[in-house]
């Protein structure tokens, strides 16, 4: 290992240690900040007002398609022939119940592989 100093990284150095006396370097970074926010704001329009005009054409599928899932998740699974084993077992002898164990075991599964 050389002791001689890199001068590129010193002038990095001697740049750093500079004082801004005036405030053109803050207004310079505000200007910049304000630039991003808007284009941050355009992109986010450009986004969301196509979004919601397939959501006003979708609205009428989207909402039936709730209202089938909500008739279609009580349906239980396996039919019990004994009443208060029905009532027992209904909480987790049905279409929700179902999909909710996968989904648990989903999250469970990408939670041991991602962490």
């Amino acid at each position: 290992m050389s002791t001689t100093r890199d001068p590129n990284l010193q002038k990095l150095f001697v740049q750093a240690e500079q004082n801004f006396k005036d405030d053109s370097f803050a207004a310079d970074v505000l200007r910049q900040i304000d630039r991003e926010r808007r284009r941050m704001l355009l992109v986010w329009f450009v986004l969301i007002a196509p979004a919601l005009v397939c959501l006003a054409f979708l609205a009428s599928p989207v909402l039936a398609a709730f209202g089938m899932a909500t008739k279609a998740l009580p349906i239980p699974l396996l039919e019990i022939e004994t009443e208060w084993l029905r009532l027992l077992l209904s909480p987790i002898n049905s279409v929700a119940a179902a999909i909710a164990m996968a989904a648990l075991g989903l999250r469970k599964f990408f939670r041991r592989i991602f962490h």
